[in-house]
């Protein structure tokens, strides 16, 4: 049998190593979730949230779901956006791809424009699409996980301003990895997860968005139940509570870890991702190794790798996984020619150095094999 309850150090851009006082936190108590408890401990969330985002409450809204990323996002595509709305998604890689094929099973009127792996989103097109184009909504990802690159989420919500758009933005592995502000860039809704840089479990996901947005989905006919944002919104908003039974023991850890970077300083947190980033890309020149597309604006979340020629991905992640981290690979047109590590999470600098040197080992072993 499996033994499942090995310890990893869980190098791979989703689900993360997690401190020993988020841990602890999460069950230490155990609360009703119709419970006084429960209410403030949302109150909290929601309040906690907002400030750390530099958003005022009056504006803006939090809702959290229980269900990954994925449940966020079809969440704002099912009660946001209706069939009658005209979508534009951007895509440059797996994740943005992944937007527009949701919207489209939903939303008929779908354009998704999908550039090239890895390539800068270009603007100019963009802009010529919305100017000749009423859309209502356009839909992108702040991360794009799949290259490790940002995306320029302020430009496009200029454009969005600009030409009378809404914007959706999927920041689920970018959230307190890489600064955005919300009000600056014209975002109306975001989308994050517990498990990327919240340093947390996975199992939550949160939607973040304007107030009068949120209210605005009452007039829509409800095309989702479970994750029918419009009643998630109600009950948050008007009772404290959540629609359905929440795994309340992640709430209590989403809690925690947002306390923990208040004490931190937001600024204190994502200065210390970019250091942890840097630091791995840096070691890893050290070694030979060189970053997917380098020249280009790269989140502090994942870094994407080339493999080297001739090396086996397959070997590759299972000798890391014989000395103790898991990593992931590429996909789509990616798959066998990059691996990708994350520095969020538990990580420390120590953690990384072992890591580096037990990559710079796992290639020797896996050419060897492989002879």
């Amino acid at each position: 049998m499996e033994d499942y309850a090995k310890r990893y150090r869980l190098m791979c851009p989703g689900p993360v190593n997690v401190s020993q006082r988020v841990l602890d936190t999460m069950i230490a108590s155990e609360i009703g979730h119709r419970e006084c408890e429960f209410s403030a401990l949302l109150r909290d969330i929601q309040q906690t949230c907002l400030t750390l985002m530099g958003l005022a409450d009056k504006n803006y809204s939090v809702v959290v779901l229980t269900g990954s990323g994925s449940a966020a996002n079809e969440a704002v595509l099912t009660s946001a956006i209706q069939p009658q709305h005209h979508v534009l998604s951007l895509a440059t890689g797996e994740f943005g791809r992944r937007l527009g094929d949701i919207s489209k099973i939903y939303n008929p009127n779908t354009t998704l424009h999908a550039q090239e792996w890895g390539s800068p989103l270009d603007l100019d097109t963009v802009e010529n699409i919305l100017q000749n184009h009423p859309y209502d909504w356009v839909t992108m990802v702040h991360h794009e996980t799949s290259t490790g690159e940002l995306q320029p989420v302020k430009a496009v919500g200029n454009l969005c301003h600009k030409y009378g758009a809404k914007l959706f933005v999927d920041a689920v592995s970018a959230f307190m990895a890489d600064p955005l502000d919300l009000d600056d860039a014209h975002v109306d809704f975001m989308s994050t997860s517990s498990g990327k840089a919240l340093c947390m479990p996975p199992g939550l996901s949160l939607v973040v968005g304007k107030t009068d947005e949120f209210k605005n989905l009452s007039d829509y006919p409800v095309r989702n139940y479970y994750l029918s944002l419009a009643r998630h919104f109600a009950f948050a908003h008007d009772k404290l509570q959540t629609p359905n039974t929440p795994a309340v023991h992640l709430f209590i850890a989403l809690h925690e870890a947002l306390k923990m970077i208040a004490e931190e300083g937001v600024q204190n947190r994502l200065s210390h991702q970019t250091k942890k980033a840097q630091f791995f890309r840096t070691r890893l020149k050290d070694i030979g190794l060189t970053l997917f597309h380098p020249d280009h604006v790269l989140s502090n979340a994942v870094s994407t790798i080339n493999l080297p020629d001739g090396t086996s991905f397959d070997l590759l992640r299972a000798a890391l996984r014989d000395r103790g981290f898991i990593v992931y690979g590429g996909k789509g047109p990616l798959a066998d020619r990059i691996f990708q590590v994350s520095t969020m999470g538990a990580v420390s600098f120590d953690d990384i150095e072992a890591l580096v040197r037990a990559i710079q080992d796992s290639i020797a072993c896996a050419n060897h094999s492989a002879a």
